[in-house]
């Protein structure tokens, strides 16, 4: 089956859902990439699907020449190499495409921060305007559903949701996720049944909230940060905010995002176990930490 073709297909039902959430329509978008770092790593495949207010289904696909080298370690997942992708376009053009065929609906994605961090940079690096919309995740209202139930999914990953609500995915098929977000968004939706609650728990930003030189100032002096980042080295922050752990922050990075409030290291904090944002000029130094220290 080609990357452009999904084996997963809606029902009416879960279109039924999806339009008493989004009655104008919406759009489910899905990237594939060279790493987890909207701010330094490279869209390599773009997937929409977009259901009118008609309740017609409509795709948008496009593998993308990142014009780097593509990380081994990112092989694994996706599967595309360079040579797979030598003959496809930059970015540009696709960019453009995709947000044409996105028009003005709302966008959904699982880890939506992630996709559309990498959609903002791009649009952002290229000066390609992008329209003042809204953004929700269906990863965000799947945790604030299942939140201390005992009949939570194991986690919240697309491939465990997917199992758990009861299909097959084919992950890191760009195509197919989009339809798996949908179909997630859908099912949640009729465990929950409260529109405005869903909007509110799955909503994440609005496209308008991104000042261009708020969110994407990556300081010279951070460029080392980057790269162990990429190099997924464990990492020892001095960092400015207000916290009971003090300063000193062990991480183990996930990648370097924009955010509305200012560019972000993302990150598990080794010292709460958790997620956390980490501001970029809240960050007053950083060095690469030894695993043996932790100990």
């Amino acid at each position: 089956m080609s990357r452009s073709q999904s084996s997963i297909n809606l029902n009416s039902l879960e279109v039924t859902a999806l339009l008493k959430l989004f009655p104008k329509g919406i759009v489910a978008v899905d990237l594939e990439t060279t790493g987890l770092s909207p701010l330094v790593d490279k869209i390599i495949e773009i997937a929409a699907v977009k259901i009118n207010s008609a309740g017609e289904i409509s795709t948008y696909h496009q593998l993308i020449n990142p014009l780097i080298d593509i990380p081994e370690f990112t092989i694994q997942f996706h599967g595309l190499t360079n040579q797979d992708l030598k003959e496809s376009p930059t970015i540009k053009k696709p960019l453009k495409f995709f947000w044409d065929f996105v028009g003005r609906l709302p966008i959904i994605a699982h880890n939506s921060s992630f996709d559309l961090g990498y959609l903002i940079k791009s649009s952002h690096d290229f000066q390609i305007e992008f329209p003042p919309l809204d953004v929700f995740d269906s990863c965000r209202y799947a945790r604030a559903i299942y939140k201390n139930k005992d009949n939570a999914p194991q986690n919240f990953k697309l491939s465990t949701l997917s199992d758990y609500v009861g299909f097959k995915l084919q992950h890191h098929v760009a195509i197919e996720d989009t339809f798996a977000c949908l179909k997630i968004m859908a099912h949640l939706f009729h465990v929950e049944g409260n529109h405005e609650s869903a909007m509110e728990k799955s909503f994440v930003f609005r496209l308008s909230h991104f000042n261009k030189n708020e969110c994407f100032n990556f300081s010279t002096r951070l460029k080392g940060l980057a790269e162990l980042v990429q190099e997924k080295n464990l990492i020892q922050l001095d960092y400015k905010g207000s916290s009971p752990v003090g300063p000193k922050r062990p991480v183990r990075p996930i990648g370097l995002m924009p955010l509305p409030k200012g560019p972000v290291l993302f990150a598990e904090c080794l010292l709460t176990g958790m997620n956390k944002s980490f501001i970029l000029k809240k960050i007053k130094s950083y060095q690469k930490l030894e695993a043996s220290l932790l100990k």
